[in-house]
């Protein structure tokens, strides 16, 4: 009998992974090296203990493998509780992102003000300029424009050289002109790595040192951006609802998907590589 199909008699789910288990003759470590995750994951489902799955998207991902191996019928699945729950969303970014509108609207405000001020020293410096012209004022025009007599003597200006100096006549030789690099080098800018969220996935990045750079739930829109030289290796949930592109190329990690999960790292050249098990 069923227990799956026969609510009324049902055996605890753990008791079903395990017996059947048993029958097929594996311990935890030979199921565990099948599926290719680790023991304490084989142990955490024949427990209940789904909370030590991790994430629903690797809970559902680590118990279709199981149920898999072990031939048991898929509507066992729908017996474990909150794995469909939806799961909780947290934004990446708190950044507060203002309307357009309310910036341009502030942005001709200062250009308004900017040019009632530029109108008014306009025609203030065109008052002050304005001076009525009188007799009087050519006349103190005219004295003030003739030359004062210059009672002192034209003194020689010629330049005299002193021992040991050039002779100030003869012209200096021009400058050398410096060198100029008709290639300059620039710095080589490093490939950046590209996360696009287009369903919701969980992602997980560790770099060079195995210290996580991020882990977290991304909603639908949000993208992820980190430079190649500082990653290690990638965990993506739900990966084939996700875009990854490497300085705009993108890059197809379809063969390293396993069960909605991508775990990988990528080469010298920038290319996806699965991580050994």
């Amino acid at each position: 009998m069923d227990p799956v199909q026969n609510p009324l008699f049902r055996e605890p789910l753990g008791t079903i992974f395990r017996t059947k288990r048993e029958q097929l003759g594996l311990s935890i470590e030979d199921a565990a090296k099948s599926l290719k995750f680790g023991a304490h994951l084989v142990d955490a489902i024949e427990h209940e203990q789904w909370e030590k799955l991790g994430a629903p998207v690797f809970a559902k991902s680590y118990i279709n493998s199981y149920i898999k191996l072990l031939g048991l019928n898929e509507a066992i699945r729908d017996e474990i509780p909150n794995l469909q729950r939806n799961p909780t969303l947290k934004a990446i970014t708190a950044t507060k992102i203002e309307p357009a509108g309310r910036r341009l609207n502030w942005l001709f405000g200062l250009i308004s003000v900017a040019a009632v001020v530029a109108v008014v020293a306009y025609f203030s410096l065109r008052q002050a300029q304005d001076k009525p012209i009188t007799l009087d004022n050519l006349i103190a025009l005219g004295d003030s424009a003739k030359p004062a007599e210059d009672n002192t003597k034209t003194l020689d200006t010629t330049a005299i050289a002193l021992p040991g100096q050039a002779d100030p006549a003869e012209p200096a030789e021009p400058a050398a002109l410096p060198v100029v690099n008709a290639q300059p080098t620039t710095a080589a800018s490093v490939p950046e790595l590209r996360i696009v969220s287009v369903k919701e996935n969980w992602l997980e990045v560790r770099g060079k040192d195995n210290a996580v750079l991020f882990s977290g739930l991304m909603v639908t829109g949000q993208e992820y951006r980190q430079s190649i030289d500082k990653i290690g290796k990638i965990t993506l949930g739900n990966a084939n609802s996700a875009e990854i592109t490497r300085d705009g190329q993108a890059l197809d990690i379809r063969a390293l998907v396993r069960d909605d999960i991508a775990r990988f790292s990528l080469d010298d050249s920038g290319q996806p590589v699965a991580l050994s098990q």
